[in-house]
């Protein structure tokens, strides 16, 4: 398991966009869907669908 800092946002319509960063624990970076375990955390937390997010950029953290 590991710690990863995700840089995301969120797509509301047309010109409503917010961005954010999460720290996300006791994720598994080595199962090839690690973007879809992230889009579904965050999607959980701000109880929104999948399809909203965008993933700006993943940081693993020791």
């Amino acid at each position: 398991m590991a710690k990863i800092l995700v840089d995301f946002q969120l797509s509301h319509g047309q010109e409503k966009v917010t961005q954010g960063n999460i720290m996300i624990a006791n994720i598994q970076p080595g199962k090839s869907n690690l973007h879809e375990q992230v889009k579904k955390v965050i999607a959980d937390q701000f109880n929104c669908p999948t399809g909203i997010i965008s993933i700006k950029q993943i940081k693993m953290n020791a």
